[in-house]
């Protein structure tokens, strides 16, 4: 998975692309933690992103406590239809902000 960041005052978007899996999962963890340390509000972009297994699921709800812990939103935009398949079927499209 690659991410580039867009940083706007107290949000950063990052450009999420590839596949969030066991692999690169542990990585995205630890990059998200430290952008909820960084901005008050989150958006992923998830236009090129191809593929989500349950661990970048996990890595994905971890920012999300974060972010609300700190007072902020975490927004997801731009979700195909495989990923958002994937958040329908575990429940998490009913928690997440998701805007297409």
């Amino acid at each position: 998975m690659d991410v580039k960041l867009i940083s706007r005052e107290n949000e950063g978007e990052l450009l999420l692309s590839g596949d969030l899996d066991t692999k690169t999962a542990k990585d995205a963890d630890a990059l998200f933690a430290q952008m909820a340390e960084r901005f008050q509000n989150i958006t992923l972009n998830m236009k090129k992103l191809e593929y989500v297994s349950s661990a970048g699921l996990r890595a994905i709800r971890n920012l999300y406590i974060k972010v609300n812990q700190n007072g902020g939103k975490l927004m997801l935009t731009d979700v195909n239809e495989n990923v958002m398949e994937v958040f329908e079927m575990t429940g998490l499209a009913g928690l997440l902000n998701i805007r297409n």
